[in-house]
């Protein structure tokens, strides 16, 4: 039994339960937020920081939503005072979309929310929570969760093409190119064979690892499952969105990778692999962006075909000569 000088209550821990209220304290105030229970952005926690937050497909919309059962401008929520309390109060007005917004399954034009309402915009479900500092970062670590893979620490291929739709259209509305690579690593299945497939999946974390740093801040890296991976960069040209690729395959080619599972206590030893890329771009191969997936995907297997570790543009006639070399004279 306890000494009955000891304190053993809770109540002490400025963070733990009160036993009286039963809630938790210290957690910090509340605050608006907007969490995507269905849609693209699933669980994305999206704070209201401002008075009017605008919902649609608009590129100068508050919260972009990449639907097309949204209008461009759909709804907007509202943060008010009640004249009576004091306090705020938030409201969601339809804009007159085309398919209508829906709070808690009903249509609406206007009316107010309450904490946990669940409302509709297009095909996106999204409820409205107040959350507080605890909140907010555990819904942020769901959402990585979600869209990373868990092994790289990269996109996942579902997330890859939210974020390549979302930044197309961009790009179209801006007059923006951008590239579009597709990588794959060659003969992987022999590192498995030969090293086993402990440290085959640490080799994959190790080629997202130089993945991420070769690229540039901004641009969006993916591992599509295997040994897979993908890259859009944001305002790149054809020459440049090659540059960028042999950065890549350069950088893999010349990493010494492990080639003992780490914790064995194996004497260290490293193996060496290469990659091929394929490369695509925006607007001079197509302007659909999963169009141009499928041709960087096509550039890929030219790539494999012509001898692997090798970049390969979808248009192998976009250039006179040397696109890498010409590109590094114009910069010189």
């Amino acid at each position: 039994m306890p000494n009955e000088s000891e304190d053993t209550s809770l109540s002490k821990e400025s963070n733990e339960i009160d036993t009286f209220s039963g809630q938790y304290q210290g957690s910090g105030e509340r605050r608006p937020a907007l969490v995507f229970l269905r849609g693209e952005l699933l669980a994305v926690p999206i704070p209201l920081e401002r008075n009017e937050v605008t919902l649609g497909r608009a590129l100068d919309a508050d919260v972009r939503i990449n639907d097309v059962r949204a209008s461009r401008l759909h709804a907007r929520i509202t943060t008010e005072s009640d004249e009576a309390t004091g306090e705020a109060r938030y409201s969601l007005t339809d804009l007159g979309s085309t398919n209508g917004t829906l709070l808690n399954g009903r249509p609406i034009t206007q009316a107010f929310l309450a904490d946990g309402d669940k409302f509709e915009v297009g095909d996106q479900l999204i409820r409205f929570e107040m959350l507080d500092e605890i909140d907010r970062e555990f819904q942020q670590q769901i959402h990585r969760l979600l869209v990373h893979d868990e092994l790289t620490g990269l996109l996942t291929g579902k997330s890859f093409f939210s974020e390549l739709r979302r930044e197309a259209a961009r790009a179209e509305a801006e007059s923006m190119p951008f590239c579009v690579q597709m990588m794959d690593i060659d003969f992987f299945k022999e590192v498995n064979d030969t090293y086993g497939h402990l440290v085959g999946s640490e080799t994959l974390e190790e080629v997202g690892a130089v993945i991420k740093q070769s690229l540039r801040a901004g641009d969006v890296g993916a591992r599509f499952g295997g040994e897979e991976f993908a890259a859009f960069l944001l305002d790149a040209d054809y020459a440049q969105g090659l540059v960028a690729a042999e950065r890549v395959r350069s950088s893999i080619e010349n990493h010494e990778f492990s080639a003992v599972r780490r914790g064995s206590g194996e004497e260290p030893r490293t193996h060496h692999i290469t990659i091929s890329i394929g490369v695509a771009s925006f607007p001079d191969d197509a302007r659909d962006p999963i169009q141009l997936v499928e041709m960087a995907d096509s550039a890929l297997y030219q790539a494999k075909r012509s001898g692997r570790n090798r970049v390969c543009p979808y248009r192998l006639n976009a250039f006179s000569g040397d696109p890498l070399a010409r590109l590094k004279s114009r910069q010189e």
